[in-house]
């Protein structure tokens, strides 16, 4: 069996990252807890989808390196990861907020909670234990894809 290498990673702040999750987090829990507050769903998954494209839009991240941190408010921490899987699910969970939104305002309110609520409790592993589901079954698919017995 050969030995895989490791491959070193970029460091990134994973400081802005958590404000960012928990932030779209709360997004999504006051669009489920106040009834007219259900654009939030689209506002989570704009900042989510729009700020991966194009940083400024990312208000939540902006607020931390702008402020939090300058401020020693929070501390900056610095971790190499492999961000490709973790990008790849912020645009995906961005869409699917977007795609709730649509369902909660075409009157399929439990589909479109039921699809905002599961993309939360994903992004909540995330923030909080750093356990990204999308890195996690991208990771299975590739040993199963590679030892398939």
């Amino acid at each position: 069996m050969a030995v895989q290498a490791e491959v070193p990673h970029e460091l990134f702040d994973v400081t802005a990252r958590k404000v960012h999750q928990w932030a779209m987090v709360l997004l999504v829990v006051l669009a489920f807890i106040l009834p007219p507050a259900h654009w939030l769903l689209f506002v989570a998954g704009l900042v989510m989808l729009g700020g991966r494209f194009f940083w400024p839009l990312d208000v939540a991240r902006q607020l931390t390196w702008r402020v939090l941190e300058p401020a020693h408010i929070l501390p900056r921490v610095e971790r190499a990861e492999d961000h490709e899987t973790r990008r790849v699910a912020r645009v995906l969970g961005g869409l699917v907020w977007i795609a709730a939104g649509a369902l909660v305002l075409a009157g399929l309110t439990r589909a479109g909670f039921v699809l905002a609520g599961l993309i939360a409790v994903m992004v909540v592993l995330d923030a909080s234990v750093d356990f990204c589901a999308l890195c996690f079954a991208s990771a299975q698919f590739e040993i199963r894809r590679s030892h398939p017995f």
